[in-house]
């Protein structure tokens, strides 16, 4: 703790001179900001065990019987227990969490900041169009559109060759990107394939017999790929039959199999064919992967790919804090101003919020400043690793998706591994590697897998 002590006695101004005059032994204070972390800890515990007194008191003065308020106490108290145990959960939970897409890397120290700010704001409330403003002010809107250019810039768009926002997730951007696309087409017909997320299904689907729009599921090839062939055909048929436009859902990696429609094929062919069509592109886990990773699947330019719109999954390979996406649109049709919040609404929910500040700053840390092997450095240790224990196993090209047979139930729970069955009746289960996960927890799902064999 001698450091610590050194450091805590010193102004903020004489740590940073010291800092700046010896930036080679910069290396040399990670323990030091290690312990610092702990100090604060203590510190927010402390503040809030005197807090809480002082909460008590202001609730004493306002009425409240001594009876009432030694039941606030222990009510409060049994909850902090809880959440306490719970935080440590997680934490240790994180090490083990192989089945879902969610790259859950240590936040940088700034991010870490930029959220102890975020904690201490009110409802920040980027309701409307991202590019108006009526009198509401409290909102982000000025890094939400920062977020959405970044990610424009990685997609190889322009400035004003987009419009976007700032979703709750991937479902949303889906969402919106269906009903745009019956929008351009009133009299169309939604198509997606077998393999594509069930949100999709789940929006145009309203109970038994009862449908918002007219759609066709068509069939996936063995990879979980949409059968071009079978589409387009079906497509030609139903334009024949009256439906005017053809309204895609396709995906820039499956959530089962991390599989790439060939959307240069089909937007293509329909081009040739004089069939309309909308298209929206569901990549919720590989549109988030920086177009500088070698060999990885990410979406270098959404322009030559002829689609409509893109939706992208923050809390998936940004690893951000909350559950956000992000919708890009090439354009989008002007909406009825609405009165009471002075500007056009031209998103789903309306009301929206994200954590702005470390959410831009993850987001530029991952476009912009990974090393070119992030993605794939523990894919490659995985998949070697593997193939030395002789784990059977598939993987869609560049993906970071392991396809095995199913482990038993205790390995799928301790690793939190998805599960399935194939149409051939095989149980299934996926493994997602992501880069926070560590070499000796990835050693260790290998043993426990290889012993299940």
């Amino acid at each position: 703790m001698k450091k610590l002590e050194t450091i805590t006695s010193k102004s903020l101004d004489e740590l940073k001179n010291e800092f700046d005059n010896n930036l080679d032994k910069i290396a040399e204070y990670h323990d030091v900001l290690q312990e610092l972390d702990d100090y604060i800890n203590k510190l927010e515990c402390l503040k809030m065990e005197y807090g809480r007194k002082y909460d008590y008191y202001m609730l004493k003065k306002q009425g409240f019987t001594d009876e009432e308020i030694n039941n606030f106490i222990f009510e409060d108290s049994e909850y902090i227990e809880k959440i306490d145990e719970y935080y440590w959960k997680n934490l240790k939970r994180r090490e083990y969490m192989f089945g879902y897409p969610a790259n859950m890397e240590d936040y940088s120290y700034t991010t870490q900041y930029l959220r102890h700010l975020e904690s201490k704001m009110y409802l920040m409330n980027n309701c409307g169009d991202p590019y108006q403003r009526g009198n509401y002010r409290m909102d982000s809107k000025a890094i939400e559109k920062n977020i959405i250019s970044m990610m424009a810039t990685n997609f190889g768009l322009k400035h004003n060759e987009y419009w976007g926002y700032i979703t709750s997730g991937g479902t949303e951007s889906n969402f919106w990107g269906i009903r745009e696309g019956f929008n351009a087409y009133p009299q169309g017909k939604l198509y997606f394939s077998d393999d594509t997320h069930y949100s999709v299904e789940k929006y145009v689907y309203d109970g038994e017999n009862n449908t918002r729009y007219p759609y066709e599921k068509i069939k996936s090839d063995k990879y979980g790929r949409i059968k071009v062939d079978e589409l387009l055909k079906t497509i030609e048929n139903d334009q024949k039959a009256g439906f005017v436009g053809a309204i895609l859902v396709l995906t820039w990696g499956t959530t089962v199999r991390g599989a790439v429609d060939d959307v240069n094929e089909i937007t293509e062919k329909l081009t040739e064919k004089g069939i309309p069509y909308y298209c929206h592109l569901d990549a919720a886990l590989f549109g988030g992967i920086p177009k500088n990773q070698i060999k990885a699947p990410f979406v270098s330019n959404i322009s030559d790919l002829g689609i409509d719109s893109i939706a992208v999954s923050m809390h998936k390979f940004m690893g951000t804090a909350r559950v956000n996406g992000v919708l890009l649109a090439l354009s989008r049709k002007n909406r009825s101003v609405i009165e009471y919040i002075g500007q056009e609404d031209s998103t789903l929910l309306g009301s929206r919020d994200l954590l702005p500040f470390s959410t831009y700053q993850r987001a530029k840390e991952v476009l912009l400043r990974r090393p070119a092997t992030h993605f794939t450095k523990n894919v490659d240790y995985f998949e070697e690793k593997l193939k030395e224990n002789n784990i059977y196993y598939e993987k869609f090209k560049n993906s970071n998706i392991f396809v095995i047979k199913k482990p038993n139930d205790e390995i799928c729970l301790k690793y939190q591994l998805a599960s399935f069955t194939t149409e051939e009746g095989i149980d299934c289960a996926h493994i997602i590697i992501f880069p926070f996960h560590k070499e000796e927890i990835i050693n260790e799902l290998i043993n426990d897998i290889k012993e299940t064999k």
